[in-house]
């Protein structure tokens, strides 16, 4: 197939993600868009030895034209139609916009058999401390094809910005950010990736490029992503191998360390085991996704207890419809160990045969799920615990920071059950303070398990 023949939305990019991020149009795959407002150099990559066949080595002409620009205070590095094969992983420079015309731009990396995974391109400042690597950069209007290789690395990096890429094929993720600052919108991550499709990270083990000869890593001390907007995207990668993919694939994966600031808005996920996924003994605070359809089919969202209480959550307008439920039943929200959860407008449709839990709390402090609908035949809607979820692996220390945190001030409301044996229940130690009213139940056998204090005049049940 050739891939460069597949459509791609265009659009208008926002203006401006800090110092010398502008507005930059899309009109359609053969015109050039206009530069930023900041500079008004633009060179193109063909005329430093770039050729886009799909065969001839680009990785030393798209280097020169990064550098250029670079050394002349900033601009566009256009790329024209054409398979540009980066034999070697380009960085981007401080204020340096790469920039294709669409899914007729492709980018695909050539890595030899062993080294595969390395970046197909990343930033400038690979050996820097925190995020003092490149600043000001900006990664738009492509098509990535490339088996062979990671797809675009944020390292050590600041205020960048990503934006209209088709996703049709790449080792491990389409995006991996360890950085701050971080807009990513309008992604068409819908092909292949060899794990999940978009991983928010740190430098402590990944994130390496390659010079020709070998793969060179970053310098590893531990810097996070911090302060990530990813908005009006599709992420419905097939992640993993065919019928055996390995639990933790997802379309969105948080795989860092201590740090906070994430906006999800705006999404379709699918195609991954699991829609959002965070490793246990990690720490995310401050996380709000709003606006997210599901179709993962093993849960929609799961946040893994960290070392300690993790703060402030808030999912807002989610809905989970999976085409398929696991061998071990529907899941759908599974939180654990977070002390802030607000949970409103939330949409969990299980298949019929489903007989897990939509929504599972362990060591969660704080609690207001507000206008959830929730169907399935035959589990639980709504389970408040201090431990995780049966079946699923938590490190030692996590488990312990969750078991430590006993679920406590929990408020459950105008909420409708459908088709479950128990609507809500409380397990392990009685917390205090778990309140239910307005709540609704259809065909739910029992309402309530467990000491849950609730209006018996606002239920209604058949």
């Amino acid at each position: 197939m050739d891939h460069t023949r597949r459509g791609l939305i265009g659009g208008i990019l926002p203006a401006g993600l800090g110092a010398g991020i502008a507005a930059a149009a899309w009109p359609g795959y053969g015109e050039a868009s206009p530069g930023p407002q900041s500079s008004g150099l633009a060179v193109d990559v063909t005329a430093f030895g770039a050729v886009g066949d799909g065969e001839s080595p680009c990785a030393d002409g798209f280097q020169a034209a990064i550098d250029e620009v670079e050394a002349r205070g900033g601009g566009i590095v256009q790329v024209p139609a054409g398979v540009f094969v980066l034999e070697k992983t380009p960085l981007i420079g401080s204020r340096v916009h790469l920039r294709g015309v669409g899914a007729a731009s492709v980018l695909r990396g050539r890595r030899p058999p062993g080294d595969e995974g390395a970046a197909l391109i990343s930033n400038k400042g690979q050996q820097a401390r925190g995020y003092e690597g490149a600043h000001d950069w900006s990664i738009s209007h492509f098509a990535i094809d490339s088996p062979q290789t990671n797809g675009i690395v944020v390292t050590h990096a600041a205020r960048v910005y990503i934006g209209f890429i088709l996703g049709i094929e790449v080792f491990h993720h389409f995006v991996d950010t360890a950085g701050r600052d971080i807009l990513c919108e309008h992604l068409w991550l819908t092909g292949h990736s060899g794990t999940s499709s978009f991983q928010i990270d740190s430098l402590s083990g990944a994130q390496t490029i390659w010079d020709g000869e070998r793969a060179v890593p970053p310098h590893y001390d531990g810097t996070d992503s911090r302060d990530v907007i990813l908005r009006s995207s599709i992420i419905t990668a097939t992640a993993g191998s065919q019928g055996d993919r390995p639990r933790h694939d997802s379309s969105i994966h948080f795989h860092g360390d201590d740090t906070a600031g994430f906006l999800f808005s705006d999404l379709i996920l699918g195609g991954a085991a699991i829609g959002v996924y965070q490793d246990a003994g990690t720490r995310y605070d401050d996380i709000q996704i709003s606006n997210v359809r599901s179709h993962n089919p093993v849960a929609a969202l799961r946040l893994n207890a960290g070392r300690t209480d993790q703060r402030g959550l808030m999912v807002r307008g989610f809905t989970h419809v999976p085409p398929a439920v696991p061998e071990d039943g529907y899941r759908g929200l599974e939180i654990a160990g977070r002390r802030q959860v607000i949970l409103a407008d939330i949409q969990l449709q299980a298949p019929a045969t489903s007989a897990r839990h939509a929504v599972h709390l362990a060591g969660c402090r704080e609690v207001r799920i507000h206008g959830l609908q929730a169907s399935a035949a035959g589990g639980t809607g709504v389970v408040i615990s201090d431990h995780p979820p049966e079946g699923v692996d938590v490190p030692e220390a996590a488990a312990r920071a969750s078991a430590g945190a006993s679920s406590r001030q929990i408020l459950l409301e105008s909420t409708l059950f459908s088709g479950f044996a128990v609507g809500c229940e409380l397990r392990d130690a009685a917390p205090t303070g778990v309140q239910a009213r307005g709540n609704l139940f259809d065909q739910v056998a029992i309402p309530y398990r467990g000491p849950i204090v609730h209006d018996l005049q606002a239920e209604i049940g058949d």
